[in-house]
């Protein structure tokens, strides 16, 4: 029904772009949903709900990262498989994946049940809100199995060079999302846990439908019960490249929980505004992330062709592409940022306000820097480079721990704005030097370029 873009031949900027489109679109329903949640909570629940949301969304945002980048990194391996044009290997990996992704939903879950509590403690969940936050993220948990097999359904898709169907589900799901957002918790009263209802049950029905649609559309993905069978070698493989994604993900989302600590005793004001904001970062984020996205199975793909010249050619020009965006889009922030943050939030306090524009007119700027560090680091481990991005994310944990223990209790929230974009840069400038000393391009004599 649609047809599959190739990622290594033809026009590299076009096979980027064709292939990113449908990306930036899913990513903007995920996002949709995700922010009429925001807009439903403030304009019927009120502050101090939008505010419960907000203070486990680092939470939520840790554990659905380390299963989409374990997911993501078993997928590099499949994309090269593909690019190679090793179909048979390609399916060994997909029956693999299934096996791992069991094992990690399940030891998630578990984890998960157990610490939820205490995990909200530690992160000084204000007493006003605590029961909310633990309504909303122990249902959220309870689908995490969900979560991680859509993710590596759809992932599977892209690795073979298919980003339209999961888009095409992806607007099912949003839209059965904010129709029982609008229900459960307009017509049920449900509250919060209305809301996390909804999205539990839309991501099922994203599970169903993309399963559904590889078995009837697209058999050549499916393995056989032979590909299931435990090769030590494949797992290892699997296993290293999956969870050296999922640890860097999921280190960047615990640096961004410690950052969230700090945040949360703010205040519920500030807590309501910086949501709002965020969610606002998210919806402005998507070109970059979408981006991001199409990269890795670029890179992957023309890895396992050989292609390496066209491999630094597809990042360098997705580094333009942020850099564009940055610029324009800084712009346009700091003459709008205020009515935005209104819209999103449905709040009128001052303080919420304040807030929400403060942290967007600080973090929009460094969106060129962004843009650059993610493509460079999603790019090194398509390329088979474990331990530079990793360490990268460690950089990141560690300054943010370090603005939120020193600098954000002697300036207060303002510490908390420009935590990110210090890390960036540090991140940044960290992955162009291993970047260019790559030696995948020393050794087919390449001069990698940044822009």
């Amino acid at each position: 029904m649609f047809k599959q873009q190739s990622l290594t031949s033809g026009s590299y900027k076009r096979a980027l772009i064709l292939f990113a489109i449908p990306l930036f679109f899913s990513q903007l329903f995920q996002t949709l949903y995700n922010t009429c949640d925001t807009i439903i909570i403030g304009y019927n629940l009120g502050d101090l709900a939008l505010a419960s949301v907000g203070a486990v969304t680092s939470l939520f945002d840790l554990v659905v990262g380390f299963s989409n980048g374990f997911g993501q990194g078993m997928g590099v391996i499949a994309a090269q498989k593909y690019g190679a044009k090793d179909y048979k290997g390609f399916r060994r990996v997909v029956g693999l994946s299934i096996l791992l992704s069991l094992i990690v939903s399940v030891v998630l879950s578990v984890v998960m049940s157990v610490c939820l509590r205490p995990i909200l403690t530690f992160m000084k969940t204000d007493a006003a809100i605590f029961e909310m936050s633990y309504s909303y993220i122990s249902i959220i948990c309870m689908g995490l199995s969900i979560t991680v097999f859509y993710n590596l359904a759809a992932g599977m898709l892209r690795a073979a060079g298919d980003s339209v169907t999961p888009l095409v589900i992806l607007m099912i799901s949003s839209m059965l999302n904010i129709g029982l957002d609008l229900l459960f918790i307009t017509a049920f009263n449900m509250g919060v846990a209305g809301t996390a209802w909804a999205t539990l049950i839309a991501q099922c029905v994203s599970l169903v439908v993309c399963v559904a649609w590889v078995f009837f559309k697209r058999k050549d993905l499916v393995p056989a019960a032979s590909d299931f069978k435990w090769d030590g070698g494949m797992v290892s493989n699997l296993t290293t490249m999956g969870l050296s994604m999922a640890l860097m993900s999921s280190i960047v989302s615990i640096g961004t929980l410690i950052l969230q600590i700090g945040i949360n005793v703010q205040g519920y004001l500030i807590v309501s505004g910086h949501t709002a904001a965020r969610k606002l970062f998210s919806i402005l984020n998507l070109p970059i992330f979408s981006i991001m996205m199409a990269v890795s199975p670029f890179v992957a793909q023309n890895v396992g062709a050989k292609e390496y010249n066209r491999v630094q050619q597809g990042i360098a020009f997705s580094n333009r592409l942020g850099l564009y965006y940055g610029v324009i889009l800084t712009v346009i922030i700091y003459i709008f940022a205020r009515q935005i943050v209104a819209l999103i939030s449905g709040s009128s306090t001052p303080e919420v306000l304040d807030t929400g524009e403060l942290y967007m007119k600080t973090n929009v700027p460094f969106f060129p820097v962004l843009a650059v560090l993610l493509n460079l680091r999603i790019s090194l481990q398509s390329m088979g480079q474990k331990t530079v991005p990793v360490i990268s994310s460690v950089i990141e944990l560690v300054g943010k721990i370090l603005f939120t223990l020193i600098i954000v209790p002697k300036v207060g929230y303002i510490g908390i704005c420009f935590t990110e974009p210090a890390v960036w840069i540090a991140m940044c400038l960290f992955l162009i030097y291993f970047y260019l000393k790559n030696p995948l391009f020393k050794e087919h004599s390449i001069a990698p370029r940044i822009f």
